[in-house]
């Protein structure tokens, strides 16, 4: 492992606490938010069905929720230590895989947006495809085993260019090698063209949905909507959250460098995008809270019965006597909760809306 100006604390540490430990609390909300919200993607859409989306979209939705929960567990929690120790704590060995992990994720995780994407306005343009379910799957593995040519890429160039980042906090690859001068050029384009792609491929999709809501009204349409909205906001949110990022790529080496390390570009900037990155980690379930009808029933229901089960003011809520309304509005009488365990009440609730038999 290389020693790289960025190692040098006094010079590119935080310098408050107060900030360090507000960046902390950051990742750390990141690192919750991203464990809860893809656990609960992947748990609503696998055992409960609860995406009301073409089967080859609810793939790379699932793909991507177990790409963030990799990126949460070894890119985030590492910063979170890091922020936290005020510096990097962790063994050569461990700092020499951690970057490699976290470009290899990074990489995964735009490739199946891109995928994802392309999928949905193939979908739109032609609604009679033969997409299934298992090219869904075969090209997001793809999307994984290409993606490992990053890290390959790295190591020829310079296995050992890794050393501990005071500006993120994190080891990472400072892609210092000469050989970088036109490897650049590779990643430049990509910065420029993957986003490019993304944006003409969602504008095409909004024009389409725009059209066809005009053309045969807005109730129709309402399912064939939400999936819209939802491939278009990750996309969008992605862009958004690796522009700061590739702004400061794109001109490290024309507004700083290393032997000016005071300049706000190279010691906040940098921070800054760095944060801006961890937004399209966290930003899944919310996308899908707000565009997702099904999704949102099905949180909200889960939400109801955990208050359901939960005893408030000492009483057992199974004791609490609710009345039910039948189809026409009319009460059914009162029954017993019996959601929560324990010896069942005399007439338990029917979720059917129903009068259960008696016991």
């Amino acid at each position: 492992m290389i020693t790289t100006g960025y190692t040098n604390h006094s010079v590119y540490a935080i310098e408050s606490d107060i900030v360090r430990y507000a960046w902390a609390g950051y990742c750390i909300f990141v690192l919750l938010s991203s464990l809860i919200g893809d656990t609960t993607i992947l748990i609503a859409s696998i055992k409960y069905r609860a995406f009301k989306l073409p089967k080859v979209i609810i793939a790379f939705i699932q793909h991507i929720a177990v790409c963030d929960l990799m990126v949460s567990i070894t890119f985030v929690t590492p910063r979170a230590i890091s922020l936290l120790s005020d510096g990097g704590i962790f063994p050569e060995t461990l700092c020499h895989v951690l970057p490699y992990t976290s470009y290899y994720l990074n990489a995964v995780g735009v490739f199946l947006i891109c995928a994802m994407t392309c999928y949905k306005l193939f979908m739109i343009k032609y609604p009679f495809n033969i997409l299934t379910l298992k090219n869904a799957h075969m090209t997001s593995a793809a999307c994984w085993v290409i993606a490992g040519t990053t890290p390959i890429v790295f190591v020829i160039a310079d296995k050992n260019d890794v050393s501990f980042d005071y500006r993120s906090y994190v080891c990472d690859y400072h892609m210092s090698s000469k050989v970088w001068s036109w490897l650049s050029i590779l990643l430049t384009t990509m910065f420029i063209f993957v986003p490019t792609c993304l944006v003409v491929a969602n504008t095409i999709q909004l024009l389409i949905m725009a059209k066809r809501i005009a053309r045969r009204g807005q109730g129709r349409e309402s399912l064939k909507r939400q999936g819209i909205m939802a491939t278009v906001l990750t996309a969008a949110v992605y862009c958004i959250s690796v522009l700061p990022y590739a702004v400061y790529r794109l001109g490290e080496k024309y507004i700083t460098s290393v032997n000016e390390p005071h300049c706000f570009f190279e010691k906040h900037f940098f921070k800054i995008a760095q944060s801006f990155v961890l937004l399209n980690t966290i930003s899944n379930v919310y996308i899908y809270c707000m565009t997702l009808s099904s999704f949102r029933e099905f949180l909200w229901a889960r939400l109801k019965l955990l208050i359901v089960c939960i005893p408030q003011n000492n009483y057992d809520m199974r004791e609490i006597p609710l009345q039910t309304v039948n189809k026409n509005g009319a009460r059914e009488g009162q029954h017993m909760i019996n959601t929560c365990g324990g010896r069942p009440a005399e007439h338990m609730i029917n979720t059917c809306g129903g009068r259960p038999p008696e016991v």
